[in-house]
């Protein structure tokens, strides 16, 4: 009797044992969630079913939810994985698929959903790809208008290509068609420029359905495998990017897509990845134009480099995430703000980094215009040591209209990984500043004072400053100074003030 209890014992221990188990695998199965066991949702919004496409860039995009959360959307053709997407902009998941090497006939896209939960669910269509009649080989500079069509496929660049290297005074202009795949020699310094001795145009329009794709010609393609695009004062004001997709660049470490000497290209609905250097960067007053619901993910260098001056043109619907840890940013250099516009949040911080002494960010027109900028609510902007945010200096009219929510304030904080108080200097009020469109509310300010004036520095200016939270400085919160200066008691009692080594607002004798 004693021994067919202990037996009944021992299976109840197994049993029991068994029943863990279980949960166990059942929680590795839902990554720790079993209580979600809901599959997502999606579809193939692109390409649509039947739809018979040229052996190119095919877009494929695809809507997925769920309950909880998307992790990523991979995407297949006929069984093989060719790519996935964790970004999902607005729930909709994107790859191009370089289809210039597909056999000619029916082929079955799959895009499968997985959640947070390990759940997953999938979605097909069916093409059809047409032949294509390339490849066709690229190595001559462009200086007559010339037009790579889809049928070329795939088009082959050997080496560095100008486009307007011509006589002076001529132009050309490069059109690229919907649905081409353009592949760049490895470690062969190929690339595109532009507008470096004639006038000159890159113009590369895709669809949704029919995108250009610009990538490595390597069997294993690597970050840094060519060049990238280059953009130089000869270009046009046509030069536009849309619904394209620019991958493995960097060579030698440049950009995806630099622009300089004043040149201004338009980019929209492009995806810029896996690069070796920053995905966009611009200087020498270049600048990237209408900048909407772009991509760069999967960069060494960082998402964007830019001068404060065009920071305006980034616009809406942009995914700058996704990059090699500490950059995801747009950097910002010492510059000065002329024109008045608005720093759009991009969902990673704006960083001003330092290259000269005393050196940020300096809203001072000098041409008698005002300038006046506005940073819109939910932004970040860190600060390198030494830098600092300067309106209206030398009597020139500059403002700074920093109006956030309680919800979504605006920061103003210190660029170091571990910050401390004193990291940053200060925004400094000067006497140019255009009091009337000068505003603070609703923002953090904190890690400043390095130069002993504050976090805040107030000199012969009136701007509005209120429920700010002001703090963690190694000086004072405000400082006040010279013979015009909004009350203290008022800007004392209308803002928070918190771990400060000075006085919450001083003012100089």
């Amino acid at each position: 009797m004693k021994g067919a209890m202990k037996m009944s014992r021992l299976f109840l221990v197994l049993a029991l044992l068994g029943s863990l188990a279980l949960a166990s695998c059942s929680d590795d199965e839902n990554n720790g969630n079993p209580s979600d066991t809901t599959d997502p949702e999606v579809t193939i919004q692109q390409p649509a079913n039947g739809a018979t496409l040229p052996a190119g860039a095919v877009g494929i995009s695809a809507l997925a939810t769920d309950n909880q959360a998307v992790a990523k959307v991979e995407f297949a053709v006929d069984g093989t994985t060719i790519g996935e997407d964790a970004t999902g902009v607005a729930n909709v998941y994107q790859y191009t698929w370089d289809a210039s090497g597909a056999a000619a006939g029916s082929h079955t896209i799959r895009a499968r959903a997985i959640d947070t939960s390990g759940n997953d669910k999938d979605a097909a269509v069916t093409v059809t790809i047409t032949s294509g009649g390339g490849p066709t080989y690229h190595s001559e500079n462009i200086t007559t208008d010339e037009t790579w069509r889809a049928s070329g496929n795939p088009h082959i660049v050997t080496g560095p290509i100008g486009v307007g290297n011509g006589t002076p005074g001529l132009s050309a202009t490069l059109t690229i068609e919907p649905g081409c795949i353009v592949k760049f020699a490895a470690d062969a310094d190929a690339g595109l420029g532009c507008g470096w001795v004639a006038s000159g145009s890159i113009v590369a329009v895709g669809t949704p359905t029919l995108p250009i794709l610009f990538t490595s010609n390597a069997a294993i393609p690597q970050r840094g495998d060519w060049r990238g695009f280059s953009f130089f004062e000869g270009t046009m004001a046509t030069a536009r990017f849309s619904y394209c997709t620019i991958e493995y660049t960097g060579y030698d470490d440049g950009a995806g897509l630099y622009v300089s000497w004043g040149a201004a290209v338009r980019m929209d609905h492009s995806t810029i990845r896996l690069g070796a250097g920053p995905g966009v960067s611009y200087d020498h007053a270049g600048h990237v134009e209408q900048f909407n619901n772009n991509i760069i993910t999967g960069c060494a260098g960082y998402a964007l480099e830019t001068e404060p001056e065009y920071a305006r043109h980034l616009g809406v619907g942009n995914n700058l995430s996704g990059n090699d840890p500490g950059k995801d940013k747009v950097m910002l250099y010492d510059g000065v703000v002329v024109t008045s516009g608005t720093w759009r949040s991009q969902g990673v911080p704006f960083e001003v980094a330092q290259v000269n002494e005393g050196g940020g960010i300096y809203i001072t027109p000098t041409d008698g215009t005002t300038a006046i900028l506005t940073i819109e609510p939910g932004t970040t902007i860190r600060f390198s040591a030494g830098s600092q945010v300067l309106i209206g200096y030398g009597g020139s009219l500059g403002g700074l209209r920093a109006v956030g929510t309680e919800l979504q304030p605006i920061t103003f904080t210190s660029a170091a990984s571990n910050p401390q108080p004193g990291d940053w200097q200060q925004i400094n009020f000067a006497d140019g500043t255009a009091d009337a469109q000068s505003r603070l509310e609703h923002c953090v300010i904190e890690y400043g004072g390095s130069a002993g004036y504050g976090n805040v520095l107030i000199a012969d200016a009136l701007p509005s400053i209120s429920n700010c939270s002001i703090g963690n400085g190694s000086s004072h919160g405000i400082v006040l100074a010279g013979f015009e200066y909004p009350s203290a008691g008022t800007l004392e009692a209308n803002n928070t003030f918190y771990s400060l080594a000075g006085e919450n607002v001083h003012v100089e004798p």
